[in-house]
């Protein structure tokens, strides 16, 4: 799709610089995996053998020890703890440093214009040798890939601790209920982990509304933070060549969420208004056409986030969800330009950039009138190219209260369209 761009997009002709930095990244990234690597090994065999001392010595001095541990066994169970906290940590970071790095030998190979994507390799694409998208390697490993392996060392290290502790406390509920706290433990030291490896706008909201649309048989789209990525180069891109969108914006609230500054995602009054105009009654009595209840908001969730043709109701269930999160990961701005470099404007005419080209190609228009702001957003999501009258008369009457709109000079610009070709008018005859 003409919207998408791709990480990096451009290319570095002067390659001895990059190659230098491309190389050094290379050996910086494999060091830090061996590192990792041997370090969990390590943690193995120093847990390993601390338990095999721990229940194979029975000497005098041993016993005495043992004996002391037992004395002070719940403060030992906290000490150890808070150790295991330390090294998770330690972990945590050291896996967040290689996949940065590991990301940087992807963007530095693209940059320097080595692509095998189009070769016939059997590397997997989440591979570094193979991968051309530097999101394809996540923070999160995945918790039965190597790289959790210290969490379940250390979960299972304090897990066994725990257990050999039961009989020195004189505690009865917790004798009873060993297994409740041992179970609290490995979700404690889990949320640690998976939530230290969260990526920049992932949440445990988002992953409980990932595991809620499987449930719905609702597809999302993989790679979330690839996809946000490219939707915020759109925007710098936007933004660099100087396109003013003000007035833009301004109709946009106008025509598709009038109250957008005011509701968390959701609007309960559009909604209602959205299903009373589903009745031809209704919108006869009151003068309306039919409309959708869908926010702005829930709009860029859906062509962001959302594979079209899918079971509407339970779609619009999961839009509804996103729009909450979306709302708390950005500003009310932000959305905006998103949604503007990134919707349908007509078929196969992407983003704003896009669309102020194709319908005002003879001059460079990067500001645009009320009359051509109102043009652009009655486009949207257009799949026929054709326009009603009584649709567009309608629509200028609503929102002429609060933006000045001359409706001659809208009309005409719709006339020049229709001379160019690319729109026709669509009569009821």
């Amino acid at each position: 799709m003409e919207f998408q761009q791709y990480y990096p997009t451009y290319n570095y002709k002067e390659r001895d610089v990059v190659l230098a930095e491309f190389q050094e990244a290379q050996k910086i990234a494999n060091t830090q995996s061996k590192l990792y690597g041997q370090l969990a090994n390590l943690l193995i065999a120093f847990v390993t053998v601390g338990i095999t001392l721990l229940l194979k010595t029975s000497d005098e001095t041993t016993n005495e020890a043992i004996s002391v541990v037992k004395k002070n066994v719940l403060f030992l169970d906290v000490f150890f703890g808070i150790i295991g906290i330390v090294i998770l940590r330690y972990f945590i970071e050291l896996q967040r440093t290689i996949v940065i790095n590991s990301r940087k030998v992807i963007t530095l190979r693209r940059m320097l214009g080595l692509d095998y994507g189009h070769l016939q390799l059997t590397i997997p694409n989440w591979r570094v040798e193979g991968a051309t998208n530097p999101f394809v390697i996540r923070l999160f490993p995945g918790w039965l890939k190597f790289g959790s392996s210290p969490f379940w060392i250390i979960a299972l290290t304090l897990n066994i601790f725990w257990y050999f502790s039961i009989p020195s406390i004189d505690f009865l509920w917790v004798k009873s209920y060993w297994f409740v706290i041992s179970i609290l433990i490995t979700i404690f030291y889990a949320l640690i982990f998976r939530v230290q490896l969260n990526e920049t706008h992932e949440s445990f909201y988002l992953t409980v509304v990932k595991n809620l649309s499987k449930i719905l048989r609702i597809k999302l789209i993989k790679d979330f933070e690839y996809v946000l990525y490219r939707a915020k180069l759109s925007v710098n891109e936007k933004d660099r060549l100087k396109y003013n969108t003000s007035n833009v914006e301004k109709i946009l609230i106008e025509i598709e969420d009038s109250r957008f500054f005011e509701h968390n995602g959701i609007d309960l009054k559009s909604i209602g208004r959205s299903i009373l105009s589903l009745s031809g009654k209704y919108r006869k009595k009151k003068g309306l056409l039919k409309s959708g209840g869908s926010t702005i908001t829930m709009q860029l969730c859906r062509t962001l986030l959302i594979p079209s043709n899918q079971n509407i109701v339970n779609r619009k269930i999961v839009e509804v969800l996103l729009s909450f999160w979306c709302e708390k990961q950005f500003t009310k701005r932000e959305i905006l330009n998103f949604y503007l470099t990134s919707v349908r404007f007509e078929t196969r005419i992407n983003r704003i950039i896009s669309a102020s080209k194709h319908f005002f190609s003879d001059i460079d228009k990067k500001n645009f009138s009320n009359e051509e702001a109102f043009f652009l957003i009655e486009r949207l999501s257009n799949i026929t190219s054709s326009y009603r009258l009584e649709r567009i008369k309608y629509i200028c009457r609503r929102i002429s209260k609060t933006v000045e709109i001359d409706l001659e000079s809208l009309l005409t610009i719709y006339e020049e369209q229709k001379m160019k070709g690319t729109i026709t008018q669509y009569n009821n005859v």
